[in-house]
């Protein structure tokens, strides 16, 4: 792949051109120092913030948002679909690893066996530009599901600051077009920036293996969870004890994808609009005559584990978790995924 250097001063002049009409998402943070998404205008590039690590929003709401109407009928009674723009692109700055490989699997979803057009049509429309983590949370673990802190492929641009210098790297034809328009604000990366991007990624993986040491959630995945489904380690162990069913987990989830067509009045006709749904619910599971396949909340809370490590990896030969952490931040019973995942594998309960 092409390697480019520049400062960040000619990077954040970059982004105000490339944006142009389109809309322009970025990583900023906050007072208290937490990562967010953030829809800015082309003239605050200076707001955009490469550090640490993920946002505490998911990629997912981009592409496959919480609401999106989808049908009308009869056809002209429903209005423009929210945040969609007339023209132009959206770029998107700042995604972390975790949340680009969270895209590869909507992906497979969306555009490989049944194609969504919606799906689809924010994806072409869009510039990812991803950003190398410097500084993993105590809840990451993308080094334990086969991950790293930083992409190595399927962005559009890649970026890792080092000390002043931004090390960008060239992941599409569609990437290698905005810097080639932009030429003048790029040189050729000298290779030592090229060996200090090398030590920093190293550096980082190296601080994420430590933090997740306690845990043992090596492969193989699926053989974990499968070997319990009818064992009594769910039970036994109360892995599932303080779930309360409100769906933080799932709603946080950038690779979640379950959904609930809803038929609605609205300018004189009807809209059928697409929303998230949560596997937890008991209404997500409730047929004809009030039955349900799974009626217990230990049963919906062991469909979590198998759909990301069981039947995930049998329809797609990977496995839907991409070690973010967000669902471990958003619990409000404290289950931490890492925890669940150790004790099923030892068969011993893991100190919190």
């Amino acid at each position: 792949m092409k390697a480019l250097s520049t400062t960040r001063e000619q990077f954040e002049l970059f982004l105000e051109k490339i944006v142009g009409q389109g809309l322009f998402f970025a990583t900023t943070e906050d007072d208290e120092g937490r990562v967010h998404f953030e829809k800015l205008s082309a003239d605050e590039s200076t707001r955009v913030f490469l550090g640490k690590a993920r946002s505490l929003e998911t990629i997912k709401a981009f592409f496959f948002p919480p609401r999106s109407v989808v049908a009308e009928y009869p056809e002209g009674t429903s209005e423009k679909e929210e945040g969609t723009p007339a023209t132009g692109r959206t770029v998107i700055v700042g995604l972390r690893a975790c949340g680009l490989k969270a895209l590869e699997i909507l992906d497979r979803v969306f555009t490989d066996d049944v194609l969504d057009p919606l799906y689809q049509s924010r994806r072409e429309n869009s510039l990812i530009i991803t950003c190398d983590c410097s500084q993993p949370y105590e809840t990451c673990f993308c080094t334990e599901v086969g991950y790293g802190p930083y992409a190595e492929s399927g962005f559009d641009l890649n970026i890792s600051p080092l000390n002043g210098k931004l090390l960008v790297e060239v992941g599409s034809p569609k990437g290698d077009q905005v810097v080639s328009e932009h030429a003048d604000l790029f040189l050729e990366a000298p290779e030592d920036l090229l060996q200090r991007r090398q030590a920093n990624r190293q550096a980082v993986v190296e601080q994420a293996k430590k933090i997740n040491k306690p845990f043992n959630i090596s492969p193989p995945y699926q053989q974990t969870v499968q070997q319990q489904l009818t064992g009594e380690a769910w039970k036994k162990r109360g892995l599932a004890y303080s779930c309360v069913e409100c769906g933080a987990c799932t709603h946080v989830c950038p690779t979640c994808r379950c959904f609930l067509l809803v038929d609605h009045q609205k300018n004189g006709g009807y809209q059928r609009s697409m929303v998230w749904d949560v596997c937890f619910y008991p209404g997500y599971w409730r047929m004809a005559g009030n039955l349900s396949p799974k009626p217990r909340l230990i049963d919906r809370f062991q469909n979590r584990f198998s759909c990301k490590f069981s039947y995930f990896p049998d329809n797609y030969d990977t496995i839907s978790c991409t070690g973010c952490g967000r669902c471990i931040e958003a619990c409000p019973g404290n289950i931490d995924i890492r925890r669940c995942l150790s004790e099923l594998r030892s068969g011993e309960k893991v100190p919190k």
